[in-house]
């Protein structure tokens, strides 16, 4: 993870107290902000993680305590527990869930070695690579047999994205027969 970007004394507030750090940005979408050991340690930061509290006290002598949010949390158990529950006649419900949101990716020019050989890193595939000095082959071993298994089962929307790459593949000439033996 890259960043150049530093913010010296922002200010902060926390538990209605006004207080100043050096941030640096960082691409993580779930949090934001982390206060470091050199911050929470200068603020003589105290931690109690059973009570979800840190102490603060502060160089000019204020003491305060931040408390955390309990919020709520969606209770979890175990497959086996869920095997008991379902023996026993209680009704179980099972989603498959698909995170929507776009994250921020990194930009092909972000990327260093990329930027360095665009001609091997195009943003499209338009045929297959050049021919190289050094041709790509796997080479089998004698009298092995060819691997026959059926793929894992995939949610409806992963089979079709699937089927879309695969005739885009076929489409362009990409996917060609094996040569196994």
């Amino acid at each position: 993870m890259n960043t150049d970007s530093v913010y010296r004394s922002c200010e902060m507030s926390m538990a209605g107290i006004p207080l100043c750090a050096d941030l640096i940005v960082l691409p993580i979408c779930d949090f934001d902000v982390i206060l470091g050991m050199d911050w929470l340690s200068v603020h003589r930061a105290r931690m109690d993680c059973y009570h979800k509290t840190v102490d603060f006290c502060l160089p000019d002598g204020t003491t305060f305590q931040f408390k955390g949010d309990k919020g709520f949390s969606t209770p979890i158990i175990s497959f086996i527990r869920a095997s008991r529950y379902l023996e026993k006649g209680c009704e179980g419900y099972l989603a498959y869930v698909i995170d929507r949101r776009k994250e921020k990716g990194l930009r092909l020019e972000e990327i260093p070695v990329v930027y360095e050989f665009p001609d091997v890193f195009p943003n499209d595939l338009r045929s297959l690579p050049p021919k190289r000095s050094m041709e790509f082959v796997i080479d089998l071993i004698p009298g092995t047999a060819h691997i026959s298994k059926s793929p894992y089962r995939m949610a409806p929307a992963e089979l079709r994205e699937l089927k879309l790459q695969l005739q885009d593949l076929i489409d362009k000439g990409f996917v060609r027969p094996s040569v196994s033996p």
